[in-house]
This record gives C-alpha cells, sequence and structure tokens, in this order.
C-alpha cells in the first residue's frame, strides 16, 4: 500500500541567472546609447556644455571680480637689460595682482610651488617631451616653467604671465573640470585662450605699447604661409591667432576675469 500523496504544487523551475537578468540588461544597454546620442543635446539643455552660459565654468565667481590691479612698481627701467631680474620682479608683481583679486571672490590665491626659469626644456619640471614651448605650466606639482632666450624681455613676460593665468585656473577651479571634455582640444582652447586674455589683463598698465604690439603680431600669424604641422597642432589646441588677439584685446579694455570668459562663448570664438 503506497504512502499519502503530496498534493502540494510544484514550485516552477528558477529561471537561470543569466536569463533573470538579461532584460534589465538589455534596458541598461538602451539607456546608455541613448544618452551617449543625445549627450551633446542633453547637456546643453542642462547647462553643462562648454559654451552654454549656464554651464558652472561660465558662472564661475571668479568672473565677477573687478579690475586687476596690473601696476608693477618694482620692475627694472630697462626691462631688457637683465631678463632673469625682470621676469623676477614681474613674479612678484603677479603674485600681488592675483591675491587681490582672487580675495574678492573669497579664494585664498596660493603662488605656484616654483617658477622655474630655464634655458632649455629639459630643464623644465614637465613638458620635456612636448613639442616646442616658450612656457608650460605643470598642474600636478604647480611650477611655472619659462624658457628665457637671449631676445627682448616683453614676449617672454607675456609668456610668463600667461603660465601664471593657468595657475590661477588652477588655484581657482576653472582647470578642474571633470569629464569628457577634459584635455581635449576644444576643452584646451577655451583654457589657452582665457590664459592669452588674462594675461592681457596683469600686463596691460606695464607696457601697453608693447602689449598692443604682441596682440597685432599673434593676430598676424594665421597668415604666415610657412606654417606646418607643428603650428597646426598648436592651434588646435591653443586657438588661431586671430583668437587669440581678440581675447587678448578683451582683456586689455576691461581688465577684468569676467571678460576671459572663454567657457560662455560661442564654439567660432575659442577655434
Amino acid at each position: 500500500m503506497n504512502g499519502p500523496r503530496d498534493w502540494r504544487a510544484r514550485e516552477p523551475r528558477r529561471a537561470g541567472v543569466i536569463r533573470r537578468m538579461l532584460p534589465t540588461a538589455l534596458a541598461f544597454a538602451v539607456v546608455v546609447a541613448g544618452l551617449g546620442y543625445l549627450h551633446g543635446d542633453l547637456r546643453e539643455l542642462l547647462g553643462t556644455a562648454p559654451g552654454s552660459p549656464r554651464s558652472a565654468l561660465a558662472t564661475h565667481r571668479v568672473y565677477d571680480t573687478g579690475p586687476v590691479q596690473a601696476r608693477c612698481d618694482t620692475l627694472p627701467r630697462d626691462i631688457d637689460a637683465d631678463i632673469r631680474v625682470t621676469l623676477r620682479a614681474l613674479t612678484g608683481c603677479l603674485d600681488r595682482m592675483w591675491a587681490a583679486t582672487l580675495a574678492q571672490a573669497d579664494i585664498d590665491y596660493t603662488p605656484p610651488e616654483e617658477v622655474r626659469l630655464v634655458g632649455t626644456p629639459e630643464e623644465a619640471a614637465c613638458g620635456i617631451d612636448d613639442y616646442d614651448w616658450a612656457g608650460i605650466y605643470c598642474p600636478g606639482d604647480r611650477v611655472v616653467n619659462v624658457l628665457v632666450e637671449d631676445r627682448r624681455a616683453f614676449p617672454i613676460m607675456f609668456t610668463l604671465a600667461h603660465e601664471y593665468a593657468h595657475h590661477v585656473q588652477e588655484v581657482s577651479g576653472i582647470a578642474d573640470q571633470r569629464g569628457p571634455e577634459m584635455f581635449d582640444e576644444a576643452w584646451s582652447r577655451r583654457l589657452e585662450l582665457q590664459a592669452d586674455c588674462m594675461a592681457a589683463a596683469t600686463l596691460r598698465i606695464v607696457e601697453p605699447t608693447r602689449l598692443r604690439d604682441l596682440r597685432r603680431l599673434a593676430g598676424a600669424a594665421d597668415g604666415d604661409p610657412g606654417a606646418a604641422g607643428q603650428e597646426e597642432a598648436y592651434r588646435q589646441s591653443h586657438g588661431s591667432g586671430a583668437n587669440s588677439a581678440r581675447w587678448m584685446a578683451r582683456g586689455e579694455r576691461a581688465g577684468t576675469v569676467g571678460a576671459c570668459n572663454t567657457w560662455a562663448a560661442p564654439a567660432e570664438q575659442v577655434s
């Protein structure tokens, strides 16, 4: 005689892990693909794309500061007599200018860890293997490097002021961008053209005539028939000479960081 029959209904077999996760994975893939396809439009809608007046970089509080107090009374009478002496004097003035400017935005300014005046690129703290440069900023170590050559002082002074502007971008958080634009060419051009503008703001009273001449020279550089691949690569990462001259002019006229807001500018102004 058989024992009592178990009348409980059997539970259906559970689907395998892969079969159970597949619909969720497919839905996730569709969402990711959609976001990738609409990424530019979505970022523009949210105001996070470079060139949007609502982006965090375009609305940074440093743009509300007044004109940079661009005086440097410690410069030698003859700036060409000893270029290193001139650059050391300008370094102190740039520290003073930017400390006062950033204080208006409640940002603590700290000078670069080092200002290295080098005779060859191999002496720099970074960028040793990069293509030819007149100055370079090392954001990790916060070191300003300027190549000192046997020529007129003012172009080298502008290089120093430009690299100092990169330091200000780092200290203020302007350069602390995270996202897909980090270190691409469009991001780099906005950063570099802003540094040109900020450098002009600091030198507009120091040497106004030479600054104007340098700006005109930059604007004429695009017509140089000798421009080759290296110059084109520089243009892609730093912007055209014409746009550099335009941003320098903005720094000259207004003397404010707000006039140098490349992050709110349309693409054609930072190309």
